[in-house]
């Protein structure tokens, strides 16, 4: 019984996959992603994303796509699409905190 290249490669895949998963999880503080200079970064991102630079953005947006809805250059399926990718990027911390992500860490972004 021969195995191919392919079978090794896929299996060598789901080896490394394993033991990257095996070690997120034995390591908690980085998975949370909080008091590591990457997590920084990303409530950064986030703050900017949910704080007044994202208001303003998500208020043009919705100004230019409703304006273009209405004149006929824009469809309404666009505009309701821009609308829904903005309500979920300012709920997506209740959305994690919800499935249940937030609930063990003691620290996380602020996004007030």
């Amino acid at each position: 019984m021969k195995t191919s290249t392919k079978e090794l490669a896929v299996a060598w895949q789901a080896c490394l996959l394993v033991m990257l998963s095996a070690v997120i999880i034995m390591m908690p503080d980085f998975a949370h992603a909080t008091n590591t200079p990457m997590g920084n970064v990303l409530c950064t991102v986030v703050r900017w994303f949910t704080g007044n630079t994202g208001k303003g953005l998500a208020t043009i947006a919705i100004t230019v796509i409703g304006i273009g809805a209405l004149l006929g250059k824009v469809s309404w399926g666009m505009a309701i699409i821009v609308g829904i990718g903005v309500a979920i990027v300012f709920g997506a911390a209740s959305i994690v905190n919800t499935m249940g992500a937030g609930s063990g860490s003691s620290q996380s972004c602020a996004t007030t």
